[in-house]
């Protein structure tokens, strides 16, 4: 990617076509402002992203919960803990657990 400063790109707009060939950093200040691409690169990275984004929102077959119902289950939990009703075990305890389960 090259990179160029927003008032270079000002004085020589030719160098846009340099997004032709490679990516353009347009800078600000010193900052990253904006990149410039060929346009046909850019609708093969918008056509990924859909489809990245598609697979995300996919049903994973899990029930969904919202945001309130998620907060209560975690006060409960927390709840639960501190009236020493909630049975906790240690880390090494829950692997012995595990493996057996594998084992069997």
């Amino acid at each position: 990617m090259t990179t160029i400063s927003a008032s270079d790109l000002k004085q020589n707009t030719m160098r846009l076509q340099d997004a032709l060939r490679d990516d353009l950093l347009v800078t600000k200040r010193d900052k990253p402002f904006v990149v410039v691409m060929d346009y046909e690169k850019y609708i093969k990275l918008q056509s990924y992203i859909d489809a990245v984004e598609r697979e995300a929102l996919k049903d994973d077959g899990y029930p969904s919960i919202t945001f309130d119902e998620a907060c209560d289950r975690v006060a409960e939990a927390v709840d639960e803990y501190r009236s020493g009703k909630m049975k906790t075990v240690s880390m090494d305890e829950m692997r012995a657990n595990l493996r057996a389960k594998k084992q069997q």
